[in-house]
């Protein structure tokens, strides 16, 4: 069996935008040159309109935005852990490379920094919210939060066919395009370049960007793939063939599961199910099983995983059993402590820092240590070398497994209080096997 790397750190970083070591920052002279869009775009206080002011048209949109992730792109009590971790460990120079994209109003109303949020106002707080989205004009540029703000009372989208009496309604093509998302959902360190997330990328090198399929047609919709939402966008609205769906369903089961959002975690893990199948192979000689996984990316328009993938661990499980159900060979096990198999094969991502140490510390990252992901329409497979102890009839079991992340981040952050984080299974397979 190929070995996998294991992790040679402790603790894997949640931090969602690349930043910079201590060291990097001096030898930069401080120059964050990833932070030019969010400091030539900076407006006053309450220059944005708080997603309350929203809720009275849009009823439905904002209840399925008040459930999404973008929501608690801030309040995120696991984010906020790794930030603070970041803030401390390169001297605050990561406040705003990591806040450009968590708390994008406040980080263009000059309420960031400081890192703490003490100065952030109540539309600050709330993430990613309405009117930072739907006053975006433009894309500077596909990374570090590129967009382009221009808030006021017109209010952008997909079609521009409606009409308010609060707002002015104007279409642009901006909301359906990819690069929209990209803006954010691509991250480079900014010293190096080195991709800290690549979805964007990775979408547009695969057979989805040729084909025209983009981030919303899968993630604003309430189902893995691409559907349809009829619906109206509000009370007042035009009945519509397909309504964009503000939930905006990733992977992340956990959080939202503790957030109390039993159902946005239901369709996360409809959408990890859908994003891949397992092709078992097997052969036996001379008392040996040559088991070869084949894992294909069928449902993703990016890698599997993605976005911060040197935080989230996706794994094969393999378990063979004999006639009796007695497990000979066992591999990708979950412990005890809740910690995963470290010779398990994993597909995730993890940088190499100054000293060539792996680390999912993206602030550290000076390269790309370890990356086994699975490439949209691609395939990863491994094969294993198990002796059977015996003559008979045997079973191998296969399952792909998911994490939002480690529950070695959590025990560093939270001790013996930490709370046990759930595995996903995103696909299984069985073979029989039989040792003549």
């Amino acid at each position: 069996m190929k070995k996998s790397y294991k992790v040679l750190v402790a603790v894997a970083g949640l931090s969602l935008l690349g930043g910079y070591s201590a060291s990097s920052l001096s030898a930069a002279g401080g120059e964050l040159d990833n932070q030019l869009v969010v400091e030539t775009q900076q407006f006053p206080p309450g220059s944005f309109q708080s997603p309350d002011s929203c809720m009275g048209c849009h009823l439905e949109i904002h209840q399925e935005w008040s459930r999404s992730m973008h929501a608690y792109a801030w309040q995120n009590r696991w984010y906020q852990d790794d930030y603070r971790l970041a803030h401390a460990e390169t001297a605050g120079a990561t406040d705003v490379l990591c806040g450009a994209c968590h708390a994008p109003i406040a980080a263009r109303t000059g309420q960031l920094p400081p890192h703490d949020g003490s100065r952030f106002d109540d539309t600050g707080l709330q993430g990613i919210s309405c009117d930072f989205c739907h006053t975006v004009s433009g894309i500077d540029r596909v990374f570090n939060m590129g967009n382009i703000s221009d808030p006021g009372p017109v209010k952008r989208g997909n079609r521009g066919d409606g009409s308010s009496p609060f707002h002015e309604v104007e279409f642009s093509p901006l909301f359906t395009s990819t690069e929209f998302c990209g803006a954010c959902h691509n991250v480079r360190h900014p010293i190096g370049d080195v991709p800290i997330i690549d979805t964007y990328d990775d979408w547009k090198a695969g057979p989805y960007a040729e084909a025209g399929i983009t981030c919303q047609n899968c993630h604003m919709t309430p189902t893995p793939g691409i559907g349809n939402n009829p619906g109206k966008s509000s009370f007042m609205g035009k009945e519509r063939d397909n309504v964009a769906f503000h939930g905006f369903v990733g992977g992340s089961s956990f959080t939202q599961r503790k957030l109390g959002h039993e159902e946005q975690a239901r369709l996360a893990e409809e959408q990890l199910r859908a994003a891949a199948q397992l092709q078992l192979e097997s052969k036996v000689a001379d008392g040996k099983l040559e088991l070869t996984v084949h894992v294909d990316n069928v449902g993703a328009g990016h890698k599997i995983p993605t976005g911060v993938t040197y935080i989230r661990k996706m794994w094969l499980e393999v378990k063979v059993v004999d006639a009796g159900g007695k497990t000979v060979f066992h591999s990708g096990y979950v412990d005890e402590a809740n910690h995963v198999d470290p010779d398990a094969v994993f597909y995730r991502l993890l940088f190499t820092d100054s000293e060539g140490n792996l680390t999912g510390k993206s602030w550290r990252a000076t390269g790309i240590g370890y990356d086994r992901r699975i490439t949209a329409k691609g395939r990863d497979s491994e094969t294993y070398a198990i002796a059977l102890p015996g003559k008979g009839n045997y079973e191998a079991q296969v399952r792909l497994m998911y994490r939002s992340f480690s529950q070695e981040t959590l025990d560093f952050h939270d001790g013996e209080n930490a709370p046990k984080i759930e595995s996903v299974e995103m696909a299984r397979a069985n073979i029989a096997i039989a040792r003549k």
